[in-house]
Formats: C-alpha cells, sequence, structure tokens
C-alpha cells in the first residue's frame, strides 16, 4: 500500500459471545453477533467506492480470515490485528500504515453505522494541519481517530473507559499536538443505544441493519 491517506476499521468476525456483549440482555448472543454483522457489513459498503484513500480492515481472531475474505468486497487490504489488547493493536496499525508512506491515517470502528459519512472526509481535511483528529462518542471515548504520524503515548493507557477522551486530549496537549475534534457522534453498545439506532438508520446508508432492525422489533424499542 502506497496511498499517503489510509481509512482503517477494526473489526472482529461476529462469533455470538465475543462481540457486542453489553446487549446481552436484552438480546441473545446469536442476535448480538447478527447485529454486530450487519453494521459491519453496511459500514464496509460506505466506504468501498472511496477514492483518493487506501482502505484497510484490520480482523480479529486470525482465525477468521476466511470469514473476512468470504464477507468483505475487494478494495480492502485485509490485515490481521497486532497485540494483545485494543492499544497494542492501534498502534501497530498506525505503525504499519505510516511505515508504507501514509501521512493521513483515519481509523473508525464498526460499532457506528450510523456516522455520518462526511465525518470521515472532515477527518482527512483536518489532517492537513492538525496532528490528531477525534470523533468523540458520548461515553466518554471516541469513535474515529486521525493521526498524521504513530504517537505511543496516546495509547498507552486503558481504552474503553469513560476517561479515555479527556486522558487522550491531555496527553496530546502535554506534547504539544495540535488537535482538531469532531462533532460527536455514538456507538452502539447498550440497550438503550438500540433505540437511538432505530430513529437513525437509514435504509439507503445501513440496510442490512435496518433489516435487523425489521426481524427484531421488540429488541429495537429496549431500554
Amino acid at each position: 500500500m502506497n496511498a499517503r491517506s489510509v481509512l482503517a476499521l477494526f473489526a472482529k468476525a461476529p462469533i455470538p459471545g465475543l462481540v457486542k456483549t453489553r446487549l446481552c440482555p436484552p438480546l441473545e448472543p446469536e442476535q448480538a453477533a447478527s447485529l454486530y454483522q450487519a453494521m459491519l457489513l453496511d459500514i464496509v459498503m460506505q466506504h468501498v467506492s472511496d477514492t483518493g484513500v487506501q482502505l484497510a480492515l484490520w480482523f480479529a481472531p486470525v482465525e477468521a480470515e476466511a470469514w473476512f475474505r468470504q464477507h468483505i468486497p475487494p478494495g480492502y487490504a485485509l490485515l490481521p490485528q497486532q497485540g494483545p489488547a485494543l492499544p497494542e493493536r492501534m498502534r501497530a496499525l498506525f505503525y504499519r500504515h505510516s511505515a508504507e508512506g501514509a501521512t493521513r491515517m483515519v481509523l473508525r470502528g464498526t460499532d457506528s453505522p450510523t456516522l455520518p459519512r462526511e465525518r470521515v472526509r472532515e477527518a482527512f481535511d483536518a489532517l492537513d494541519s492538525a496532528d490528531l483528529v477525534l470523533c468523540p462518542d458520548r461515553d466518554g471515548g471516541y469513535n474515529l481517530i486521525g493521526l498524521r504520524k504513530p504517537t505511543d503515548v496516546l495509547f498507552d493507557l486503558e481504552m474503553s473507559t469513560e476517561s479515555v477522551l479527556d486522558t487522550t486530549l491531555r496527553r496530546a496537549q502535554e506534547f504539544g499536538m495540535s488537535v482538531t475534534l469532531l462533532e460527536p457522534h455514538h456507538d452502539v453498545d447498550t440497550a438503550a443505544d438500540l433505540h437511538l439506532l432505530a430513529s437513525e438508520a437509514d435504509p439507503e446508508r445501513t440496510p442490512q441493519t435496518c433489516r435487523w432492525l425489521a426481524r427484531h422489533p421488540q429488541l429495537r424499542d429496549a431500554r
């Protein structure tokens, strides 16, 4: 990969009991896995026609490579996630793409299928001048991060906590990094998020998620 701009996705195989466990209950593990698969495939398709960027999907576990090769369309480089935990995996991703010549690297998760597509464009635009770009979520974290070069200090912390955004911003400030914050969005992590997802899902942008919601009307209104 030689593109200066890389859009990377982190994804897990939709294995019951290993994805979206905070949605159980009200969902059964099989339902949570099928919802995650629908969201993942919708997000993948949202970017498959993006031009001017290299697309990369970093998957886990490594044993699930065959599933990803079957379900992810051409255009994405498929790479196994590297490292025992999320911080190390994020660090490895940015080092890999930077070593390949990328100077604008955006990583988005696969828990936010309704994230407006313009957020990704805004992130790349911001990286023309900012060292770090973040799209905050409502739980104190972020669902998108953009960097111009790898920065270890941003990942030397516990992820998936209510303080991760504040800690990341503080460390960026301490090391003199310029930061752009995008308009916040949200992930689908808890039962209450299902209702929000149902209110935002769009048959054109998130068709598989919409079909999942239509099959589970009693669950989409969970609180």
